[in-house]
Formats: structure tokens, C-alpha cells, sequence
């Protein structure tokens, strides 16, 4: 991997004011969980980002001696990509980072913000693409329901065979990227079509084939901690989850049921606190209520029971 790229480990993320807290808390949760810190560059993806935002951010860097920097995205039609649920423009963004990153910047990971790291980030900056142009972990949410894979292949003509990957953590190769302008090609995708998972969709339509499993420790998505009978029913999907549940790297609140939105609950959002606490934001008025929340906390502590449940009894 070289030297020099083991000295600085480039982290991107993108936020809009709503979510710079969220993102700090990520950042925070990455620098409390590596032996170095200082070797962590953070480069945030600015959609409209408050000054007063910014220094929190800043600080929250700088208490481990780490940096963040903002970026601005080059490509605008971006800005224009179809969104629906609780999807925001920003999540297009990530798909500029080749073009946005410095020159000598050939490898990122990409991180969501509605997530928390709880292992050493540098132990994912290692991992082997072996040539691939990506590094992603499959979304077993899609992968274990029969409607969403018929939506994908009459989408896009996906297969099986190929597998699908969530888009929420990702390990870049830049370099590649660039060479091969796959950021055209994707804002291409994405002029032409309205994807249902929208830019994740657009990944996976043209990387098809041709990315590096991540073990699934390091996206934690609902479908995996929630261990839907849809999981459990899948002998494959089913061990995997259960892998990674017992030894999680990220947790990822992909979906509706975010972690700020309701008070400390353990097994749910505790992490999210203690994070919260540690970066420059921790006087944050909390709960954050959603706008739009239509859904009772009742179900979702059912699903966490039920995950309990079998997490305990299942070999």
C-alpha cells in the first residue's frame, strides 16, 4: 500500500446543515476507535453547511489532532438527481469525490452520515480491492426480498450472480476512478434514469460485477441488526448476519428509525450518546424529532426484542 498512504487515511462525508451534527458524531465515533488519529483526514462534502456548523466540526477534529476540510462539489447536476423517502440530494454527492478530492488524494472511504464506527478504521484503509475500482459491503435488505430484486433487474438487468452492495460505506480507488471516468459514466446513469435506490442503484448498475466484497461487520444495515424473518429464513444470509452482529465495525441507521430522533435506549442509540458527548456538539438540545415521523417506537423495539432473541439462541 506504500508509506505515504499509510500516513494519511483519507475519511469523506457529505452533509447539509441538518446533518453536520450527524456527521460529526461519525467523525467523532472513527478518531475515539483508531490507534492514529492523527493519520485520519477528514474531507466534508458541503451542502450548505452553517459557519458556526464548520467549527464544531473543527473541533471535533482537532480534539484528537485530526483535520477536517470542506469541499464543494464541481459537477451541479447533481444537485438536480431524483430523491423520494428520506433520501436528500447530498447523497448524489459522494459521486464527485474523484473530482473534488486533491490530486494526490487516489484512495477515500466514503462514510454516511447516520452512522457509528466501532473498530479501527484503519483495519477497512487496508483492505485489499485486489484491482477492483470499489470495496462495498452487500445489502442483504435487497438481497433477501424477492420484490426489490425484481425491481432491480427490470431496472437494470441485475443478476443474481453479481451480487448487490450498499452504498453507505465504501472504499474508493481514486485513481482508478479518475482514469477510467467512472463519475461521468454514473452522472450519465443517473440523467437517464429515476432509480428506486437512487445513486446506489446507479452504482450497482454500473460497477456490476466488478467491486470487492466487504465483510458485512463493516455495514451494519437494519435488515442485518434488526434479523428480519426474511434474513433468518436465508441460510447464507442468516450467517452472515449473525457474523457481524456478533462483532459489529459500523452501524449503519440506514432507513427510518434514526438514532437522534428519541432519547438514550439502550441496545438502539446508546453509542450515539456517548459519540454525541465526545464531539464539539454535545450540548445539542436532544431528542431531534423527525418532521415527518409517522412510525411508533413500539415497532421498532419489538424488532430490536425479536434480534435479541435469536442473536442469543442461534449457533
Amino acid at each position: 500500500m506504500g508509506e505515504e498512504r499509510t500516513k494519511q487515511l483519507s475519511v469523506v462525508l457529505a452533509a447539509d446543515d441538518n446533518y453536520a451534527q450527524h456527521a460529526a458524531v461519525a467523525m467523532a465515533s472513527v478518531l475515539a476507535n483508531t490507534a492514529a488519529p492523527e493519520q485520519v483526514a477528514f474531507w466534508l462534502i458541503d451542502d450548505g453547511i452553517s459557519p458556526g456548523s464548520k467549527d464544531k466540526m473543527r473541533q471535533t477534529a482537532a480534539r484528537w489532532h485530526s483535520r477536517v476540510s470542506f469541499l464543494t462539489i464541481k459537477n451541479k447536476e447533481l444537485e438536480q438527481g431524483f430523491v423520494s423517502g428520506p433520501i436528500s440530494r447530498t447523497a448524489y454527492f459522494r459521486l464527485d469525490i474523484p473530482d473534488i478530492v486533491p490530486a494526490d488524494v487516489d484512495r477515500v472511504i466514503y462514510l454516511d452520515c447516520d452512522l457509528l464506527v466501532l473498530d479501527d478504521i484503519r483495519l477497512l484503509w487496508q483492505t485489499d480491492l485486489a484491482g477492483k475500482p470499489l470495496g462495498a459491503a452487500e445489502d442483504l435488505g435487497i438481497l433477501t426480498s424477492a420484490g426489490k430484486k425484481r425491481n432491480k433487474t427490470e431496472t437494470f438487468g441485475w443478476k443474481e450472480a453479481d451480487s448487490y452492495f450498499n452504498s453507505g460505506v465504501l472504499v474508493l480507488d481514486v485513481a482508478q476512478w479518475r482514469a477510467c471516468d467512472y463519475a461521468k459514466q454514473l452522472r450519465d446513469l443517473l440523467a437517464k434514469n429515476q432509480y428506486r435506490h437512487h445513486d446506489q442503484d446507479a452504482l450497482n448498475e454500473l460497477f456490476e460485477g466488478n467491486w470487492a466484497p466487504l465483510p458485512l461487520r463493516w455495514n451494519v444495515i437494519p435488515p442485518v441488526f434488526h434479523l428480519g424473518w426474511s434474513v433468518l429464513k436465508d441460510t447464507r444470509a442468516r450467517r452472515l448476519a449473525l457474523e457481524a452482529l456478533r462483532d459489529p465495525a459500523i452501524v449503519h441507521y440506514a432507513g427510518g428509525y434514526k438514532p437522534w430522533e428519541y432519547g438514550r435506549t439502550p441496545g438502539f442509540n446508546e453509542k450515539y450518546y456517548e459519540y454525541l458527548h465526545l464531539s464539539a456538539f454535545r450540548d445539542a438540545v436532544m431528542p431531534q424529532p423527525g418532521k415527518n415521523k409517522n412510525h411508533s417506537w413500539s415497532h421498532e423495539a419489538a424488532r430490536l426484542r425479536w434480534a435479541a432473541f435469536w442473536n442469543k439462541v442461534l449457533p
